[in-house]
């Protein structure tokens, strides 16, 4: 290329440069007041998990968007000065400290030193490939390489001619190449190749860039920037042609193909063959620019030498200041004349045009150099309200308006056109209409009229005209005027700002939020949750639709429509958009189709809707979990966990189940809008959903329960994308009470339990059941000796006696001795009967009928007896008590037939009743049971109903031991089936027979050795 071709381009660069209009771009300054851990930023990197590195003279700082984390020689870093960074191909990132790498493996830093041939110099360039090699060029000792095997210097490396490395590029070829102190080395196929750089003389090249084109971008100490494109063409750009400073240290290529040039003086910008600049004049905080990078949402940083970090916050907002030729930064009204030119009413310094090419002020016959508004008539004039009355522009010069009364020394905070012609402004006492013809229409404030401060004025399709004012929404028909205030649905009386959109919906800005009138309702809405966001100072609509809210806290864009649904919706722009002040200046807002423009308190800001309709799609956020702690404090995990994973997790975590409070902390990393970020999450096992969103970085779960969980968290920014979940999985261990085992041997000790309650009831019921039946038994004792002495009573034994010696005294012999031998017989059986429980019935019959013999023999002509068994009937197998019967057959005897004038009966008969009883029935006929009981009554003597007496308790005894049951009833009265007359007395005796005794072995006097008082012994020998 020849010299002349070369000058004539840079001219028309450095002309186009110089013809375009300045701009205030936004920059976003990180310095060490911020965290950072020095403010001289060599190289700047963004790891796997989304963090942004930044390399310093005095160590690595890690950045997630809000705060920073500083890595220095006590963390592992060999060296404070970090010159450059790097990811390899397994996503670690590469830092060069010094003369050695700090490996980051997302926990610790991990220091690989050059290999022993390596005489100690700095690192100053890295790439890295594909196939996991890691290019190292240095500053004295050429390139080496790192791979599986470890680091070795590069085979075939020209280390004679090319040892000093400055900058180290990985083409998307995967050839290498090599910015050297003195030339540019090329490494393909394992071969070097020397590309020349402009002319013959040697270039120190410091920086390195790859173009969409395949070109190569080659930044010099010395010589500028250099274009090496495909086919060999080479472009120069130096200082003559545009760039700021032939000492390039840094290029980047962007993914929208621009160039961005760092020099010491500030930053080029080469976009479609144009180059712009970037200074302190356009913004740049500071433009000792060193270093610059592109992270993976789209945002360009740059280091600087002393000024810490900046962000370029884009193109989508800029700003018009004085610096770029306006009048003031106050712009308070912006209208466009009939040609298109921008015309600025300012607080401070009276109208201006944009361009700078008119300014009008006081001098030139402006009322008042405080402008509030501006208005284009339909005769192309320009109107604008000054703090001290109205003021009319005709090409630019102020044409007097004769001195009317209402505005003379008063405001004008708003105007508008009427269908009429009539120029409607807006007084801080009222309402004022100037017609064509001069005349004046004043409607004071009051109950009745348009109230004060009226601020914006909008007119409706029906003609109707509307008014922002400090009493609340104000409309006037022509007529009347009605109002609007918080007793009707509105946010604040003090109203600022109106805006009619498409659908005749009324927006009304506030100072306490936003409202919409809609069908005669209105609806109240707030745009965030402090008092900034709901302070509207200016309502705007573009060409979409889409209504823009300035206020005392950035700019709201929303769709009217998304925003009655959910005014969270609303796009909320801040500093880090590009806006340098976050307070808009009262209704100072313009459309010109897709061109907005908004007054603010730092100038005069500018968005092109048509460039950036909705500014760069952002991904969602990239969100990890960074903690685990233990009611609210940090613990060390390892004794209950396997390891810990790439984020510090501890891995296969087991909780007892008193740790049981646990807090997780969560990042979703956004370098664009990190003040933006929403977070959800759930506890799998807890929670049935995702709960609300919430910007809190951290969530505590307290009093879990035993079982397996998953902690899910995702984020998103305000575009409602939501990142992918991060997961955490861990246990809660039961408590040992709910332990299987624990089950298994609380079942054993229940069971064990259960038995031993039962054995020990079991046992002090069976010793319970001995202590009854020894007593029963003692009481069938004692009532068998009872029934003995009954049986063998003093008077029966006397008498039988005397009438034994009766007989021996007539020498009646042979009765006498069968009256013996009976009585002997008889008090023998009884005796024998008393060793004994029981007895058969025939014995018992046979000691009965003994007895009646005597007492026949005694009272012979008193009564007789009869004992009649049925047939059939066994009498060896029927047992009873012995000496059971005889006191019913001697209560018959003495009560029912002695008492008798005549002779009586003693009727006796056993029959069987089924197969397993026997009925004994005694029955005589005396004189019965009423009369004997009267008689008893009259009479002493009470033996005989002893008998009956200790009968009856004998069978109540056996009974309730369950030895047999013997039924007994009677004595009662005996009546005459036909008359019913008493005929004497009956008893009957129901006897079981044979089985009907459950326990025949065992006797009363011979109980079973076990039957004691709680103490087993062997019974008694």
């Amino acid at each position: 290329m020849s010299i002349v071709i070369r000058t004539g381009t840079a001219f028309l660069l450095f002309l186009g440069a110089l013809l375009c209009p300045a701009q205030q771009h936004s920059f976003m300054q990180f310095s060490t007041k911020d965290g950072l851990a020095q403010s001289q930023v060599r190289a700047i990197a963004q790891d796997a998990h989304g963090y942004l590195w930044f390399g310093t003279l005095g160590g690595a700082s890690r950045f997630d968007g809000s705060e920073y984390v500083n890595y220095a020689l006590a963390d592992g870093l060999p060296d404070p000065q970090v010159s450059t960074m790097t990811l390899d191909h397994r996503g670690a990132l590469i830092l060069a400290s010094g003369n050695a790498l700090a490996v980051w493996d997302g926990k610790a830093l991990h220091t690989e030193e050059l290999p022993a041939t390596s005489t100690g110099t700095r690192i100053l360039g890295l790439a890295s490939d594909q196939h996991g090699r890691l290019f190292i060029g240095t500053d004295g000792d050429g390139v080496f390489v790192r791979d599986s095997s470890g680091i070795k210097p590069l085979v075939g490396y020209p280390l004679d001619t090319a040892a000093n490395v400055r900058s180290l590029l990985l083409l998307k070829d995967g050839h290498l190449l090599i910015g050297l102190r003195n030339g540019l080395l090329l490494w393909e196929n394992d071969r070097f190749r020397a590309i020349p750089v402009g002319n013959e003389e040697l270039k120190s090249v410091s920086a390195l860039a790859e173009g969409p084109d395949g070109s190569w971008w080659v930044g010099t100490v010395l010589d500028g920037l250099y274009c090496i494109h495909p086919n060999g063409q080479q472009d120069e750009y130096d200082e003559e042609n545009g760039l700021l400073r032939n000492n390039v240290r840094s290029l980047l290529m962007d993914d929208r193909g621009r160039l961005w040039i760092g020099t010491k003086f500030g930053i080029n910008l080469l976009e479609n063959g144009r180059m712009r600049v970037f200074t302190i004049h356009q913004g740049l905080p500071n433009d000792n620019i060193w270093c610059s990078f592109q992270d993976d949402e789209g945002n360009l940083w740059f280091g600087t030498d002393g000024a810490g970090a900046l962000k370029y916050a884009g193109d989508r907002f800029v700003t018009y200041t004085v610096k770029d030729g306006l009048c003031s930064n106050l712009i308070m009204a912006v209208v466009a004349d009939t040609h298109g030119d921008l015309w600025l009413g300012t607080y401070d310094n009276g109208i201006c045009r944009m361009d700078g090419m008119a300014m009008v002020n006081t001098l030139d016959g402006l009322p008042n150099n405080t402008v509030w508004c501006g208005l284009l008539d339909r005769s192309g004039d320009l109107w604008f309200g000054t703090s001290a009355g109205l003021v009319r522009l005709t090409n630019g010069v102020v044409q007097r308006i004769p001195q009317l009364a209402p505005f003379v020394g008063q405001p004008v905070l708003s105007l508008n056109e009427g269908p009429d012609g009539t120029i409607w402004s807006g007084m801080r006492e009222g309402l004022v209409g100037l017609a064509e013809d001069g005349t004046v229409t004043h409607h004071p404030a009051g109950p009745d009229g348009p109230g004060r401060s009226v601020r914006n004025m909008q007119r409706d399709r029906n003609g109707d005209l509307w008014m922002a004012t400090d009493q609340g929404l104000v409309r006037y028909d022509g007529t009347t005027f009605r109002h609007w205030t918080k007793t009707d649905g509105l946010s604040d009386n003090t109203v600022h700002s109106l805006l009619l959109d498409d659908r005749d919906r009324l927006w009304i800005g506030t100072a306490n939020g936003i409202s919409c009138l809609m069908d005669d309702s209105l609806r109240a809405l707030r745009l965030a949750g402090d008092f900034g966001s709901n302070y509207i100072d200016l309502l705007i609509s573009d060409p979409s639709g889409r209504i823009w809210a300035g206020t005392n806290n950035g700019l709201y864009a929303f769709d009217p429509d998304s925003l009655i649904q959910d005014p969270q919706t609303a796009e909320h722009i801040k500093l880090n958009h590009g806006l340098r002040s976050l307070e808009f200046n009262l209704n100072a807002a313009f459309s010109e189709g897709e061109r907005l423009y908004f007054g603010s308190a730092a100038g005069l800001v500018f968005h092109d809707g048509k460039r950036n309709s909705k500014g760069r799609e952002h991904p969602s956020p990239t969100t990890r979990i960074t903690g685990l702690r233990s009611f609210l404090q940090p613990t060390d995990w390892s004794s209950r966990s396997s390891g810990t994973d790439a984020n510090g997790l501890p891995i296969h975590l087991s909780l007892d189940h008193r740790r049981n409070h646990l807090t997780f902390d969560y990042l979703g990393i956004s370098l664009t809008d990190p003040e933006n970020v929403w977070y959800r999450y759930k506890l799998v096992g807890f929670d049935q959903d995702w709960l609300p969103p919430t910007k809190a970085r951290f969530a505590s779960y307290s009093n879990l329960g035993h079982g397996a969980y998953t902690f899910e968290v995702i984020s998103s920014t305000r575009n409602g994308v939501w990142s992918q979940p991060a997961s955490f999985q861990f246990e809660i261990t039961p408590p040992f009470w709910l332990r299987w085992w624990f089950f298994v041997l609380g079942a054993i000790l229940l069971v064990g339990s259960a038995f031993g309650v039962q054995r020990y009831r079991a046992t002090l019921r069976a010793r319970t059941e001995r202590t009854r039946q020894l007593m029963l038994r003692s009481r069938m004792l004692q009532l068998e000796q009872q029934a003995l002495n009954a049986n063998m009573n003093r008077h029966f034994v006397f008498n039988a006696l005397n009438s034994i010696q009766y007989h021996i005294n007539k020498q009646d012999r042979a009765t006498a001795s069968r009256y013996l031998g009976s009585f002997a017989k008889l008090i023998r059986k009884n005796l024998d009967a008393s060793q004994n429980d029981t007895t058969t019935l025939a014995e018992e019959l046979e000691r009965l009928e003994l007895y009646l013999t005597l007492e026949h023999m005694r009272f012979k002509d008193k009564f007789e007896y009869r004992i009649t068994v049925e047939p059939g009937v066994d009498l060896s197998h029927a047992r009873l008590p012995a000496m059971m019967l005889q006191p019913y057959v001697e209560n018959s005897i003495w009560h029912g037939i002695l008492p008798m004038d005549g002779r009586g009966t003693v009727d006796i008969r056993v029959r069987g009743i089924g197969p397993n009883k026997v009925e004994v029935r005694i029955e005589d006929d005396g004189i019965g049971m009423e009369r004997s009981l009267e008689a008893k009554a009259a009479a002493s003597g009470d033996h005989i109903s002893r008998g009956i007496e200790i009968t009856k308790g004998r069978a109540d005894v056996l009974r309730k031991l369950e030895l047999t049951d013997i039924r007994i009833t009677g004595p009662e009265e005996r009546l005459d089936p036909t008359s019913k007359k008493p005929m004497g007395t009956q008893v009957t005796i129901l006897l079981p027979v044979a089985d009907g005794w459950e326990r025949p072995e065992q006797s009363l006097q011979n109980a079973p050795g076990s039957f004691t008082f709680g103490v087993d012994t062997p019974p008694e020998k």
